[in-house]
């Protein structure tokens, strides 16, 4: 039994790092990601994983775009209140895998040139939202019109 204990010690840590902290703002709007990366986890193992692997932490700001930085190390998306506020939780799932799509670019790498990064972060996007059921189609026309503006040879 000693045994058993210790070992569950030694795991507790690995369970604790994989999991992404979510800051409280709004109303409720912590809940609302949760229920995102939980929307993600259920419809697209790869995307999930890719979340975990690039983010440890998710804000919110008041500005127009979400957006995505590396702070002391850390992988960090930020949700815009816009985002939040159009009432959509696939469009919550699908700012997270594009911005930590971003994430991934900016730790590993390949170097890409803005406009390419982008088309690839939108194409990853298209991919995670082709997975859910009920996706707005508003959302789908916009995620392929950004496709399309990006996708500049």
């Amino acid at each position: 039994m000693k045994c058993l204990g210790f070992i569950l010690i030694l795991l507790l840590p690995f369970n604790l790092f994989s999991q992404i902290k979510v800051d409280k703002a709004g109303d409720g709007w912590d809940s609302i990601v949760y229920s995102a990366i939980n929307l993600i986890k259920k419809h697209s193992p790869l995307h999930y994983n890719i979340l975990l692997e690039t983010t440890q932490k998710i804000e919110f700001w008041n500005e127009y775009y979400s957006s995505n930085d590396i702070i002391e190390g850390k992988g960090v998306i930020v949700i815009s209140a816009k985002d939040i506020k159009l009432s959509s939780l696939n469009n919550i799932a699908a700012a997270l895998v594009h911005e930590s799509f971003h994430l991934r670019f900016l730790k590993s790498g390949p170097t890409l040139r803005g406009y390419e990064e982008e088309y690839m972060c939108y194409l990853y996007e298209l991919k995670l939202l082709k997975l859910l059921p009920n996706v707005e189609p508003d959302l789908l026309a916009y995620t392929k019109e950004q496709i399309q503006l990006w996708n500049i040879k």
